[in-house]
């Protein structure tokens, strides 16, 4: 499925579902649950967290979101990630490098204390310098406090 194989879990898991409801009986929707648990295992790995203001502390909803992550990888020990640490435009740009390092740390470590070899990741910091989010509010900077994960060994 094009989806998956770029990527798009979510749009993956919606088709998928969508054929298992209209086309009940068929080859494909009898073989789409374990394409579903597929496309549900990457949404888990690629999920980004997020962080508060000027933190690199794992917040409670990132803690739930990285437990589905350990949970999914568990089961397909070839995957490696690139764990990308972000940050939102207030703070020095040298400031902003070092938090968003720091933030994909955290993540890296918080897997580790899971149960996952830490040799699986690799850590990078874009700092301010990738916003998902344009704006200088709230709304932005929020979104732009993150921490983003990327398949770059292995298949779903």
């Amino acid at each position: 499925m094009a989806a998956m194989e770029e990527g798009d879990y979510a749009t993956a898991r919606r088709l998928l579902e969508q054929a298992v409801s209209d086309y009940p009986g068929t080859t494909c929707a009898e073989s789409a649950p374990a394409d579903i648990e597929r496309a549900m295992a990457g949404e888990a790995i690629v999920a980004r967290i997020h962080f508060d203001y000027n933190e690199s502390a794992i917040t409670d909803a990132a803690a739930a979101i990285l437990q589905s992550k350990a949970d999914a990888l568990r089961d397909r020990s070839g995957i490696r990630l690139r764990v990308e640490g972000h940050c939102d435009e207030r703070g020095s740009l040298e400031y902003n490098q070092a938090l968003g390092l720091r933030r994909a740390q955290a993540a890296v470590d918080y897997l580790s204390n899971l149960g996952l070899d830490a040799s699986r990741f690799d850590v990078v910091t874009f700092g301010e310098e990738m916003p998902l989010a344009r704006g200088s509010n709230e709304s932005a900077w929020r979104q732009n406090r993150r921490g983003e994960f990327v398949i770059t060994d292995g298949d779903i």
